[in-house]
């Protein structure tokens, strides 16, 4: 299998790395916590680590410890970790990017008022916990597949199909954009939809449940044998086997230069930032946020959360570490010149 890129704590070190020896920065990993320590001139700058794991026995989440819970690492940040309530309640980003003029999904309160194929999603919650669907609205001559009321704490959201996008920003500043296809597998007359999908995937897959509603939504289901040359939608989930940026960096931030696409996701961090609490540094408020996207048939994003405690990102620590830093070198070229 190959190795995972944004958990895998070489790339982050790397990363940090070049940017410490193009600056002339001492940088060293504290092997008791993993926290990362920058140093120059007399100067000392401590970075906090993150980890994922499941600490319940099921449920993935982020955490500070490096114990034995933790099974992948992702990232330095120079603040613990923070919770706004646009990044803890999805609804409530949602309204913000409406009065913000930024694009979302239709939502409605329940299946029946859908007039579109939908997700069911919770309003709190990270990793698609709990996500179902696409289901198709239903009719009063044919139900909706779920439940006619969604549980509480839950909504349901317009289905956009798509390229999957996420995008980094640090201090409301673009810094990393990924943009790739949803997955997809290709029918060769032969086999059946589920052993597509189990030869598209580097890693095990026990149910197919999880693919059950798009493969519904595209006259499929696991059985099913696509005809030869046959393209089937296989996810839409960025947290899914089948994503390719689980094992590579897929950031397109320079491939995107001059697009509509880039700038579009560059006004939404510039819109954004005097909305986010962000925490309080040497240099004033500061944040790290994560926006997930699903680029529409037009070329454009179609927003759907901020994330204030995401997974990190190897390349968001050049631009991060360059703004947190800067007095630094300010001052030194302050004294050159005296």
């Amino acid at each position: 299998m190959s190795l995972r890129f944004k958990t895998n704590l070489l790339e982050h070190t790397k990363a940090v790395g070049r940017w410490a020896l193009a600056r002339g920065v001492q940088a060293h990993v504290r092997a008791t916590d993993i926290a990362l320590v920058l140093n120059h001139g007399g100067q000392a700058l401590l970075l906090l680590p993150q980890f994922v794991g499941q600490r319940d026995g099921k449920r993935l989440m982020y955490f500070d410890m490096p114990d034995e819970h933790a099974r992948g690492f992702v990232g330095w940040l120079p603040y613990r970790p923070l919770a706004w309530d646009i990044s803890i309640s999805k609804l409530a980003f949602k309204q913000l990017a409406q009065r913000l003029a930024l694009r979302v999904p239709a939502t409605w309160s329940q299946p029946a008022q859908t007039t579109a194929p939908f997700l069911v999603k919770r309003d709190r919650g990270a990793f698609g916990d709990g996500m179902s669907g696409p289901h198709e609205p239903g009719t009063a001559a044919a139900p909706a597949e779920v439940a006619a009321e969604v549980a509480a704490g839950e909504f349901c959201e317009a289905f956009v199909s798509g390229r999957i996008a996420r995008a980094w920003y640090w201090n409301g500043n673009l810094a990393v954009l990924e943009v790739l296809p949803m997955p997809q597998v290709l029918g060769d007359g032969r086999t059946t939809l589920a052993a597509l999908l189990q030869q598209a995937s580097p890693e095990p897959l026990s149910d197919f449940a999880p693919f059950a509603a798009l493969a519904r939504l595209q006259g499929l289901q696991a059985d099913s044998v696509p005809a030869a040359g046959q393209a089937v939608v296989a996810d839409y989930r960025y947290v899914s086997p089948l994503n390719p940026t689980l094992y590579a960096n897929h950031n397109s931030l320079r491939e995107a230069a001059g697009t509509p696409l880039l700038q579009a996701f560059a006004d939404a961090g510039t819109r954004l930032w005097p909305h986010i609490p962000g925490a309080v540094g040497p240099a004033g408020k500061q944040a790290a946020f994560v926006l997930d996207a699903i680029v529409g048939a037009d070329g454009l994003p179609w927003f759907l959360e901020i994330n204030s405690n995401a997974q990190g990102h190897p390349d968001l620590y050049a631009p991060m570490l360059e703004a947190l830093c800067a007095p630094w070198f300010d001052a030194r070229a302050i004294q050159a010149a005296a």
